[in-house]
């Protein structure tokens, strides 16, 4: 093995059957794993530590317990007799953490090697979510996703809003081919992440992913969590558009959120519908802060609205002149660089830590 194995699954086997099958998972879900055989098992310690996976076949499991390696997570031994008393030794005295078999736990084996495939889970995911109606949470995610692409992030826009109307008409991308929700709201398994970011209707660095105009069906909360995973692997930022009215599906998103936007017009009625959202989305939600807009004299204090709802302010943002025409054009959400909406998107991209 050489430093190119490095980061793949390793599969130890001498067991020509079992290494067949295991072989036909890996090239099923992207994964190009290296094979170690019964003879070569002390090769095991060069990539022991980096290898993100191991799948040790029975017949291997005593020498590699000879070579007493450090304990790690992510080691399974792979038998055609799962429930012999000795398995389970000869699992243990290796550091397995559990034991398959094949064909009955294909489903588990595959799910992991294809996430070696899609690589780690690891993007950012900025749920924004509106504190009341009208509140422009909708623009305001696909300004922060625009932002973010045009800063060089690998970005995807998911709009967890059925009835909101369709993010593609914010970005301009509703005459795209691609998959859309109604394509994979019977997801329950493993989405490829690889796959996602291929399929899905895209613009230079930004994916989006939101409903077809006459199928606002709802997305199980399965799905939602299928898909969120694949798109952390496949991005380098994942922007969630997320209703007032928290279903399954925006709780299984909002709680994976490192960052959680709530948007507020700086009005009294405004603040206090947002307050019963701030109190939902504590139950789900970590992180969570504030984005004002500002209307002027006649408005509240940006100040004062964090404090009434006692959430840390990340940026303030006055009405921008002609985003609605913008918008209806087909200009996008960002048509002004230097505008209020890219001002405010710039703040909160820093605080999130994505550079731009």
């Amino acid at each position: 093995m050489d430093e190119t194995s490095m980061g793949r699954p390793l599969v130890v086997t001498g067991d020509g059957r079992l290494l067949d099958g295991l072989l036909r998972l890996a090239a099923a879900t992207g994964a190009s794993p290296q094979v170690v055989g019964r003879d070569e098992v002390p090769e095991v310690r060069r990539t022991w530590a980096t290898t993100p996976l191991v799948l040790l076949g029975d017949d291997c499991a005593g020498p590699l317990a000879g070579l007493r390696l450090p304990r790690r997570e992510g080691v399974l031994l792979v038998t055609a007799a799962p429930d012999e008393p000795a398995v389970w030794r000869r699992a243990v005295a290796a550091g397995a953490d559990q034991v398959v078999s094949l064909p009955a736990d294909h489903e588990l084996v595959a799910d992991l090697l294809g996430a070696c495939a899609d690589g780690p889970a690891g993007a950012p995911v900025v749920c924004v979510v509106g504190g009341c109606g009208g509140a422009g949470a909708s623009v305001f995610a696909s300004a922060l996703a625009v932002a973010a692409a045009a800063g060089g992030a690998r970005t995807v826009l998911v709009d967890a809003d059925a009835w909101g109307g369709g993010l593609d008409l914010v970005v301009g991308v509703e005459h795209a081919d691609g998959l859309r929700w109604a394509d994979l709201a019977a997801t329950s398994g493993r989405v490829s992440a690889r796959s996602l970011r291929d399929l899905l209707p895209r613009v230079g660095d930004l994916s989006v992913l939101t409903w077809h105009r006459d199928a606002a069906v709802p997305v199980p909360a399965d799905s939602m969590r299928a898909v969120a995973t694949a798109a952390q692997r496949g991005h380098d930022l994942v922007v969630v558009d997320v209703p007032r009215h928290l279903d399954a599906a925006a709780e299984e998103v909002l709680v994976r959120a490192t960052h959680t936007v709530l948007v507020v017009p700086a009005e009294v009625r405004a603040v206090a519908a947002a307050a019963p959202v701030v109190a939902a989305l504590a139950r789900v939600a970590t992180a969570t802060g504030l984005v004002v807009r500002t209307l002027g004299p006649a408005g509240l204090d940006a100040a004062l609205v964090a404090e009434s709802l006692g959430l840390p302010l990340l940026a303030r943002m006055r009405v921008e002149r002609g985003l609605v025409e913008a918008l209806d054009q087909g200009l996008g959400p960002l048509r002004h660089r230097r505008g209020p909406l890219a001002r405010a998107s710039a703040q909160v991209l820093a605080a999130v830590g994505v550079p731009r």
